[in-house]
């Protein structure tokens, strides 16, 4: 697996001052933005004349910062977009956000590339944005497998509930309690439990079962490189005939770089 690292070349800022009913001025950032290649696949369409071609994955991850209130990402390569409203709600610290992107663009199978992340309002105005060039380096190195030593974090007790996208076998990780407040409801108003994000990092893993659910577990999870992960879940099914959801929330001690986690989720039928 390739991985992009690239520098920023320009980083301009529009002048933007926001009035969020409030008598501070904020000014919008984007800051530690990086880009990874986290999957890559032959293909072949017209816009490569249906000539093979690497199609690459990229993870975005970076940092939005200066304002209050709704926002979005947009990714651009030239007068292309790649990303489009990738939505954020900010509450005026620096919060984290990452998306993952795979255009199936043939010319974009390029030693560099040159991708623009802006940072837009709620009316799809530029607030700022950064230019940076891709470039490609050689693939990480393969290292004995090491566990990943976590805990597990559970909303059990309380009133709040899990409020997750309706994907199945997908990846959030949150560095923020800003962050996680957006995937959790409280039906009576009580306080989600906070987390110490200066020590951690939270990966939230979830799915869903075609039938219910017996039993649930993480099975290992460890390093298989030095920038991918694994993490193995076994979600026992039993006879019941209802689509179930399933949800894993765990702590890693705080992230000092961005890794790819390779989600592996097994569903056997609990014998009777």
């Amino acid at each position: 697996m390739k991985k992009l690292l690239f520098s920023i070349v320009s980083l301009t800022f529009a002048a933007c001052a926001f009035d969020f009913s409030l008598d501070e001025e904020y000014a919008a950032s984007l800051t530690d933005i990086t880009i990874e290649c986290i999957k890559e696949e032959t293909i072949s369409n017209n816009t490569s004349g249906n000539q093979p071609f690497t199609k690459h994955t990229y993870l975005c991850t970076g940092y939005v910062g200066g304002l209050i209130g709704d926002c979005s990402i947009r990714i651009m390569h030239d007068n292309f977009i790649l990303v489009d409203q990738h939505r954020l709600t900010i509450a005026g610290n620096k919060m984290q956000f990452q998306l993952q992107f795979a255009p199936e663009w043939g010319y974009l199978d390029m030693d560099n590339n040159t991708f623009t992340v802006i940072l837009l309002d709620d009316t799809n105005s530029t607030l700022c944005k950064t230019t940076v060039v891709v470039t490609k380096h050689p693939e990480s190195e393969i290292v004995e497998h090491e566990n990943v030593p976590y805990m597990e974090y559970s909303l059990s007790g309380t009133s709040c509930k899990w409020q997750l996208p309706a994907l199945d076998n997908n990846i959030i990780i949150i560095n923020s309690n800003e962050e996680l407040q957006r995937y959790i409801v409280s039906e009576g108003g009580e306080s989600f439990p906070s987390v110490d994000f200066e020590r951690y990092t939270m990966i939230i893993a979830h799915g869903y079962s075609p039938n219910g659910i017996y039993e649930k577990r993480i099975e290992s999870f460890y390093k298989i490189s030095n920038s991918d992960l694994q993490l193995d879940i076994v979600i026992y099914r039993d006879l019941t005939d209802v689509v179930e959801p399933w949800n894993f929330a765990i702590l890693v001690d705080k992230w000092d770089r961005l890794y790819n986690i390779n989600l592996n989720v097994d569903l056997p039928n609990v014998i009777n």
